[in-house]
């Protein structure tokens, strides 16, 4: 269980108790949030000490939109344009939509590189619909499939170029949920053959090379009882035959109140459904996966 887990980490150094849990059960990754970010420097030697822990290739992971979604409130992480802003150049102007997003997307990917970070979990493919949760948005690239496939397809081609994999997400979409799945359970009624169309940015994206998928907290109640992180239906039948994906699907942030509240029990159904990659970003879920993990021995 431990190489599946990409661990949240509680400050701007490492704990006595994160430095044991990485040496004796080395996760496959670490996700950085604000809360861990002083300066660039600090970011460097908070990820070199984690990878002195727990291995040379520990995965280091961010969110870094644009937009309103960003860690680091320095150039040129921030301030950047959220997705929303080029979906609608896209209207007038494609070719500049689609330069300017893998051009901003490139120059990011290079500074995360040059910080020690490895993935970016980032383009967004949701699609925009009005009457969805505020939680999507501006993050969105807009209600065109066609639109948020060229821009997302931008950003991950710009994250590549610069040496970091890309994390599409979140799938199959959450442009219409009802909730925030970050506090609640959120819902999607719309019948499954048009969310196999709103889900097709992600088999585009996978035939240009996206290696990365993360989920969604969400329940498609035309499809599935359960949220798609939990959810064989969406992570095999979908998005691995029907879409032919051979990368990584990560789970969203397990800590979330939308994969309930027993964090270790909703990493155990995610990796059974079909999740390769098990975020917990949150401290106290990650102890408590710990706790699961190694039968409370780290104390």
């Amino acid at each position: 269980m431990n190489r599946h887990l990409v661990i949240g980490l509680e400050g701007l150094r490492l704990s006595a108790w994160e430095k044991q849990a990485l040496r004796a059960a080395s996760p496959r990754g670490v996700i950085l949030f604000a809360r861990n970010i002083d300066s660039p420097d600090q970011v460097r030697a908070l990820l070199a000490e984690a990878r002195q822990a727990a291995g040379a290739d520990l995965w280091a992971a961010i969110d870094e939109e644009g937009g309103r979604v960003h860690r680091m409130p320095w150039a040129p992480f921030h301030p950047r344009k959220p997705a929303e802003v080029y979906g609608k150049l896209f209207e007038s102007d494609p070719e500049a939509a689609v330069r300017g997003v893998f051009e901003d997307s490139m120059r990011v990917g290079e500074a995360l590189c040059g910080l020690g970070f490895t993935h970016n979990c980032a383009p967004v493919l949701d699609i925009f619909h009005a009457e969805g949760h505020g939680i999507i948005g501006e993050r969105a690239y807009g209600a065109d499939s066609d639109v948020v496939t060229a821009l997302a397809g931008a950003c991950m081609r710009g994250l590549h170029e610069a040496g970091v994999e890309a994390i599409g997400k979140h799938f199959p979409g959450h442009g219409r949920a009802n909730a925030d799945s970050h506090v609640a359970v959120p819902t999607v009624d719309a019948p499954l053959d048009v969310l196999l169309a709103e889900a097709q940015g992600f088999a585009n994206l996978i035939v240009e090379g996206l290696r990365h998928i993360m989920t969604a907290h969400v329940i498609y109640t035309q499809a599935d009882a359960r949220i798609a992180t939990l959810s064989p239906f969406w992570l095999r039948e979908v998005l691995r035959e029907r879409f032919a994906f051979n990368g990584q699907v990560w789970s969203d942030d397990l800590s979330m109140k939308g994969a309930g509240d027993d964090v270790p029990a909703a990493a155990r159904t995610a990796l059974a459904a079909g999740c390769d990659v098990l975020p917990v970003c949150q401290p106290d879920g990650v102890r408590a996966v710990y706790d699961d993990l190694t039968g409370g021995v780290l104390g």
